[in-house]
């Protein structure tokens, strides 16, 4: 058992709410406040994975994706099914769900193994948590 398929089953477990299907779309799921999906997450933040080109991004203008789950650069790709494989995603931002708007999911990633939220409208820099940057993983 793999620590990536170990992750995202507790956070699947810590999901009260029922996650929807991979094929279900985005835009059929309710479009909820951050406040809400940070009471759904019990205190966890949300992590969008970057490259090298958007580690000092201080906001996203949406809709982008992201994850309640930690992977390692090489977990990314089979479970979160990202747009560009062959872009690697060596950085994370952490967000403070309590300070998005429109926000969407959860849901399974098709033809990935993870969770994903959309962020309809992206973050502004006040989403992001400290240090105030997107920081490398392994």
């Amino acid at each position: 058992m793999s620590c990536a398929w170990m992750a995202t089953h507790l956070d699947s477990l810590m999901l009260k709410k029922s996650i929807a299907p991979p094929l279900a779309p985005m835009i059929q799921l309710e479009l909820r406040d951050g406040k809400d999906v940070a009471k759904e997450l019990s205190g966890r933040v949300l992590l969008r994975y970057v490259g090298d080109r958007n580690v000092h991004e201080r906001s996203h203008p949406g809709p982008t994706f992201v994850t309640p789950t930690p992977y390692s650069v090489d977990d990314l790709h089979a479970y979160l099914a990202l747009p560009g494989p062959e872009k690697l995603r060596t950085h994370v931002v952490w967000l403070d769900p309590e300070k998005l708007k429109g926000v969407r999911g959860p849901r399974w990633c098709n033809l990935g193994s993870g969770i994903e939220y959309e962020l309809t409208e992206g973050y502004t820099e006040e989403a992001i948590l400290s240090p105030g940057w997107a920081v490398k993983i392994r």
